[in-house]
């Protein structure tokens, strides 16, 4: 009778927590939206494709996501995570209970491509500058730059509303205005024919942050840490492997040209951010800057927004192992 006990209680045990290891090495789905295909969204198919995401247990699915679509998403449930900027300005805003976890780029990749006759900021006094709308990125973004170097928006230089990046560079084209802040694809072929790139240290944003919600941070800490973990080796190898970077750049964004390909890899490494690190400082502006946009009075906490603790660990804990891509 013992013996038969002793039998149903090891049958038990090994089906309760036999279960339960079948349970815990299931593969987790994942469905991260992203603002579009770009070069900037490579580490995570540069992750996928060395098998970093299913060395955690985790199936991810990129999808773009144009808008609000990723923060809805987020909300809904229909996300788990996004990398987008329109969800850091939800954040900030209210709209979503998140964090921002990881930070991979520091600064917006956008020229203030000029007309060749200006060569300094001196010469954009009296001159027009596009911009997509009053109170948009763009807007906020020149006049902290305008202001920099010395220079009163609407006052020394014109700010004309004019829509996205293709309309803003048609304007330059046209000669209706002589300034215009554009993403690196138009940068490129306005520099091309002959248009100048007018240098200036950029201001912080956070134009690719890693984010999720409050819930899924307190809930579910291992899986956030292993999709960090996954995410930070695909970054890290992106940054360090540019010829093996390039043929995924190629194969996702469908480009033929090789030399395309490196130019647009080498304009994205001007604002690569190894480790997903920010400065608090940093965290501040681009809080108050989301604020302005939005015309917020009421004060938002750093800690209300960001959360990169967790991102520090992993690396510290990848350093320590001495992995490398």
């Amino acid at each position: 009778m013992k013996r038969r006990s002793f039998a149903l209680f090891f049958i038990f045990i090994a089906v309760v927590f036999g279960s339960r290891s079948l349970v815990d090495g299931q593969t987790r789905q994942f469905k991260v939206c992203v603002p579009d295909y770009s070069v900037g969204v490579m580490p995570f198919f540069v992750a996928k494709q060395n098998g970093y995401f299913a060395q955690e247990q985790i199936d991810i699915e990129v999808i773009a996501g144009r808008g609000n679509l990723c923060t809805m998403g987020l909300i809904a449930g229909s996300f788990q995570l996004t990398y987008s900027p329109s969800t850091f300005d939800s954040i900030v805003a209210g709209d979503i209970k998140g964090k921002t976890i990881y930070v991979a780029e520091k600064f917006l990749l956008h020229r203030l491509i000029v007309a060749p006759q200006v060569k300094r900021f001196e010469d954009l006094k009296g001159k027009k500058i596009a911009i997509s709308a009053f109170g948009t990125l763009t807007d906020l973004l020149t006049r902290e730059i305008l202001l920099d170097h010395g220079l009163k928006p609407m006052q020394d230089v014109i700010l004309l509303q004019t829509g996205g990046v293709p309309v803003r560079f048609a304007a330059l084209q046209s000669g209706n205005v002589q300034g215009a802040l554009l993403a690196s694809q138009h940068a490129l072929a306005a520099m091309q024919s002959g248009f100048r790139n007018l240098e200036y240290t950029p201001p912080p944003y956070v134009s690719h942050p890693l984010i999720v919600k409050n819930e899924m941070l307190a809930n579910e800490k291992a899986v956030t840490r292993s999709f960090i973990r996954a995410f930070l080796k695909g970054h890290l190898y992106f940054g360090q492997k540019p010829e093996e970077t390039l043929t995924v750049i190629q194969k996702v964004l469908r480009i033929d040209d090789r030399k395309t390909a490196r130019e647009t890899y080498e304009d994205e490494m001007r604002r690569y951010n190894p480790g997903g690190g920010f400065e608090q400082n940093n965290m501040r502006k681009v809080i108050d800057r989301a604020r302005e946009a939005r015309k917020m009075e009421r004060k938002v906490e750093i800690q209300d927004v960001f959360d990169l603790s967790m991102a520090a660990d992993v690396e510290a804990e990848l350093k320590k192992a001495g992995w490398k891509p």
